[in-house]
């Protein structure tokens, strides 16, 4: 065997090994039904008449999300891209920055202000808690239309302005264009973020826990707490049921990611004048997502600190070992999640012919919601604590991985593999081979090239995977919840359980916090973005 088919063979069988860590929930949920602990007698499954309202719930919010945020999302990206509007700049980065806000936080922030007595509820006039199915809508709109508005963004830049001219010159009617030049090209991205928003609502835990909405997520959560195990592997499994076809889906809609090379000299498209009705609901639009996206969270949180500074001060706990905590998981997971991708990358681009199943598995081991892959793994080390009891001073070895957060990152590295994934490969495909061609003519060895020359080059794009890693798990909750160690906390756990015990100071301190980091890292993965 040459050396170079003993590195290309290594790098697949790394990769494959990595992406094999999608069967260590799934595992963990079905040793948990096949091997109960013995001596005690777990409750009744779920029935069917059960789980159906749960199953009917769940996939009803996703295609709602879904259909609200596919058209506003769309609209406000066609309006950055192609309308004549004054600060057309600022209100398309204002439109995106509710990204930066948990959608546990933005839901814990809409129930306060909507109750009767909160300040927009004693407007409204509304009666009863913000709670249940359409307040969870509401809360999982403002959070996924971001994702949306950048999708068709991206794609509404990559039209061929030029046959629009000349369509326009022919004499050819807007809606014309629209249905022969405009449409074609966007139906697939419209698919894939319909479907994309769908899984990201049906994967949530965060907004329909605060909101207590009865969908397959929080049933799982609850069911484990009250050691329910077979009732919370049965909703496991009911979500994989959801989850599995429509990854399949975003895949199929997705295709085989091709990197355009030379269409940053497109010339733009003419921006054009709205109508006096559309320039009035724009900006409609536009002024209600940034003011309960990004105005309500920031007042609501500055004045529930301010509140508990009336009171004394003494509704605040220290927060610099929360803030810490978060610092540190987030470091170690985005860095080993970012070591993870790369080498799933480097054997999908380099050294497989068709990487296609490589890249599905990839996107596989991240699509399972953060509750189910934090179940699975608690499972998994309940059994190999149970059946595996290798001694290491006065706990197991498996004890001892909990205790020093190897868990916790390795819930982080499963969940977000994806994610870095999808931001690494684009910056592999750019690399010019000739660089590294020149490299090994001039003698330079495998190491020594990546390090000289694949490195630098590869440097922006790492760089920016790398912040979308920290940004993604500095704001998750179940998998931190669930696998955190004991002594332990950060920002996101502890704002969610404030805001079960209702102290809303502690809320908006680290609130504050967390959407202060949030919205930094959220502006450097902006300024990022042209090297991605």
């Amino acid at each position: 065997m040459t050396n170079k088919s003993f590195h290309s063979s290594g790098a697949v069988v790394g990769a494959v090994a990595i992406v094999a860590l999608v069967m260590v929930p799934v595992l963990g949920m079905a040793l948990a039904v096949l091997a109960p602990v013995p001596g005690i007698e777990p409750p009744p499954p779920p029935t069917w008449s059960e789980l159906m309202p749960l199953f009917g719930r769940t996939l009803g919010l996703g295609l709602v999300v879904g259909t609200v945020a596919l058209a506003l999302g769309s609209w406000l990206a066609w309006v950055e891209q192609r309308a004549q509007w004054f600060p057309v700049r600022w209100l398309a980065l204002l439109t995106v920055l509710p990204l930066a806000v948990p959608s546990y936080l933005m839901a814990t922030i809409l129930r306060e202000a909507m109750a009767p007595a909160g300040w927009l509820g004693a407007i409204l006039g509304t009666e009863g808690r913000f709670t249940g199915f359409w307040p969870a809508a509401l809360t999982l709109v403002l959070a996924t239309t971001p994702y949306v508005q950048l999708l068709v963004g991206a794609s509404l830049r990559r039209l061929p302005i030029a046959q629009e001219e000349a369509a326009r010159s022919l004499g050819a009617s807007p809606w014309r264009r629209f249905k022969i030049l405009i449409f074609p090209h966007l139906r697939p991205t419209w698919a894939f973020a319909l479907v994309l928003v769908s899984l990201y609502t049906i994967s949530d835990f965060g907004a329909v826990a605060v909101l207590n909405t009865e969908v397959l997520t929080w049933e799982l959560y609850k069911s484990y707490n009250n050691y329910d195990i077979p009732g919370a592997v049965w909703f496991g499994f009911g979500l994989m049921a959801l989850v599995v076809p429509l990854l399949a889906l975003v895949r199929l809609l997705h295709g085989q990611q091709r990197v355009e090379r030379g269409s940053s000299g497109q010339r733009a498209a003419v921006r054009r004048r709205l109508p006096l009705a559309a320039r009035t609901a724009t900006l409609f639009l536009q002024l209600a997502v940034i003011g309960v996206g990004v105005v309500l969270p920031l007042v609501a949180l500055i004045g529930w600190v301010i509140d508990g500074v009336r009171a004394g001060g003494d509704s605040f706990s220290p927060i610099g070992e929360e803030l810490w905590d978060s610092l540190v998981f987030a470091v170690l997971g985005s860095s080993v999640a970012l070591v993870l991708a790369m080498v799933v990358a480097w054997a999908a681009v380099r050294h497989l012919r068709r990487p296609w199943w490589l890249e599905n598995a990839a996107y596989l081991t991240s699509s399972l919601p953060g509750v189910l892959v934090a179940f699975g793994i608690v499972q998994m080390v309940v059994i190999l604590k149970r059946h595996v009891p290798v001694p290491w001073g006065p706990s197991t070895i498996w004890s001892a991985l909990e205790g020093v957060g190897v868990m916790v990152v390795l819930g982080y590295s499963m969940r977000f593999l994806a994610e870095g994934y999808a931001a690494l490969k684009p910056a592999l495909l750019r690399l010019d081979p000739r660089h590294e061609e020149s490299a090994r003519s001039l003698g330079a060895g495998p190491w020594r090239r990546f390090w000289k020359v694949t490195l630098p080059s590869l440097a922006p794009g790492m760089g920016a995977a790398y912040v979308l890693l920290f940004l993604a798990i500095v704001k998750e909750l179940p998998i931190t919840m669930m696998l955190i160690p004991t002594g332990h906390t950060t920002l996101a756990y502890r704002i969610f359980d404030a805001q079960n015990e209702g102290l809303l100071p502690e809320i908006g301190l680290a609130g504050l916090v967390l959407l202060s980091l949030a919205l930094s890292v959220q502006v450097l993965l902006l300024r990022w973005r042209r090297h991605v």
